[in-house]
């Protein structure tokens, strides 16, 4: 462990040999982040990935330089199917330790196969778009396009849980469960797909219990039926149902005269009345019958429009489907910061490349939607680029306010203050190109911004001097 003022290697002592600095509450957070690395180390062995991010994201708070965390992160993410995030992290780790990190093999060998690249684009987008469906009930189509990301990376543990989760409001139990099954094989330490589990697991054990006590009960019926129960003095006889008894010849002939009056009675007592009553029901079912054919045309107008107005919906969808390209924007902002990334790192570009693929990823995205690997690779791009797009930015802005092209001039010159906030020149020619361009307001603004923030510049008597002429 080296001091973090002077980077000699430290003793067992609390203070740097080298320089005197106190390192007791250093090497705590030192050890610290060795510690929480060793932990997620562990868990990513036993393949609990969820447990081993937590923990690396919590030793990157302790030590963000920590570059086998990054990397070991990197690789978890991979795993997941995360490979956006997990290219994030080895590019950080690479602008950190340029030199002997296999973070540029990882690196290497995702960017060396362009098949790949478009694999990992069409997934994520792909599972955005299934995940928009599901967010509008389109439960049937957002099936479809997890199963199609599922086929294009497997591992993709996210999109698992979201087909599960499909499957579970379904109620496709066994569906559900098998999709939990594959995520685990995956990661086995995610909180919520355990719960998910759990309750699978008591719907499909409940249905079990159901189906066995049917069972048993058709059991005891038939065997009720296949015997009869006698008793002849103390003694219990069970005959059989399929042994005939004897009949004698009386018995049979009062059966047989209990027949003939029967039919008698029937065909003139109780027919005539049920046939009465039975037309008087079969009139009844046809006026039913009519209702029933009227209600059914109705609905099924109602369904040709419902059909016509889906036809229509799906028609939208499709031409939706063929234009998108990220639901929120994510594909975009991820191949925009990768292609950034990309040509700071290999010198493929100069800076003001790397600023224009930077330009074109909106503040909203990266404040609201962005992750937290994102954005510090993103922060991190623009302070390696930020000097030397500031001084470009700076010098065509000159040349346009000298041209009168006050658009560009105001343009150029917001991007080269935003670029290098203390230079207070681009500040002064920010207002008077809004001045000479006819925006008293903004050009008030700017001074009276350059006034407070630099009081003691050269520029700040002419700011000074412009406010003046503005007020009177």
């Amino acid at each position: 462990m080296r001091c973090y003022n002077c980077g000699c290697n430290l003793s067992e002592l609390d203070y740097c040999t080298a320089c005197g600095a106190d390192v007791v509450g250093y090497k705590k957070i030192m050890y610290t982040a060795n510690r929480l690395y060793n932990e997620g180390l562990d868990r990513a062995c036993v393949r609990d990935l969820s447990g081993a991010i937590r923990c690396l994201k919590e030793c990157l708070r302790f030590n963000k330089d920590h570059i086998d965390a990054r990397n070991l992160l990197g690789l978890v993410y991979y795993e997941m199917g995360e490979s956006i995030q997990a290219l994030c992290e080895w590019i950080i780790s690479k602008n950190l330790r340029p030199e002997k990190n296999v973070a540029d093999d990882y690196i290497n060998i995702i960017q060396s196969n362009q098949g790949r690249i478009d694999t990992i684009n069409s997934t994520i987008n792909k599972y955005n778009v299934a995940l928009d469906l599901a967010r509008k009930d389109n439960l049937d189509m957002a099936v479809i396009q997890l199963k199609k990301v599922l086929s294009l990376n497997p591992k993709y543990a996210r999109a698992h849980l979201l087909l599960a989760l499909i499957y579970i409001q379904r109620e496709e139990w066994k569906h559900a469960k098998r999709e939990l099954e594959r995520y685990q094989d995956i990661d086995n330490g995610n909180v919520d797909c355990l719960l998910y589990m759990r309750e699978v697991d008591a719907v499909l054990s409940g249905d079990e219990e159901d189906k066995g006590k049917g069972k048993k009960k058709k059991k005891d019926d038939a065997d009720e039926k296949t015997a009869v129960y006698k008793t002849s003095g103390n003694e219990l006889i069970i005959q059989p149902l399929n042994e005939r008894e004897n009949i004698s010849l009386v018995g049979f002939l009062q059966i047989a005269l209990g027949l003939l009056v029967g039919m008698l009675v029937s065909y003139f007592i109780i027919v005539p009345g049920r046939l009465s009553a039975a037309q008087e029901q079969a009139n009844i079912e046809i006026a039913s019958y009519g209702e029933q054919i009227d209600s059914k045309n109705a609905e099924l107008i109602d369904a040709n429009n419902r059909i016509s107005q889906l036809e229509q919906k799906n028609v939208d969808l499709q031409a939706t489907l063929d234009s998108l390209s990220g639901a929120d924007g994510t594909v975009d902002a991820d191949n925009y910061l990768m292609a950034a990334a990309y040509a700071h790192m290999t010198q493929s570009g100069n800076d003001m490349e790397v600023e224009e693929y930077l330009a074109k990823i909106t503040e909203n995205y990266v404040t609201e939607n962005a992750s937290e690997e994102f954005i510090d690779l993103y922060q991190y791009l623009r302070g390696q680029i930020g000097e030397t797009v500031a001084a470009g930015f700076y010098t065509s802005g000159m040349e346009a306010y000298n041209q009168m092209d006050y658009v560009t001039a105001i343009n150029d010159l917001q991007k080269a203050y935003r670029y290098d906030p203390e230079d207070d020149d681009a500040l002064y020619y920010l207002g008077v190109a809004y001045y000479d361009s006819g925006d008293v307001i903004s050009a008030a603004d700017c001074f009276e911004s350059l006034l407070s923030i630099f009081p003691g510049s050269a520029q700040a008597q002419k700011a000074s001097q412009r406010l003046a002429e503005i007020n009177q």
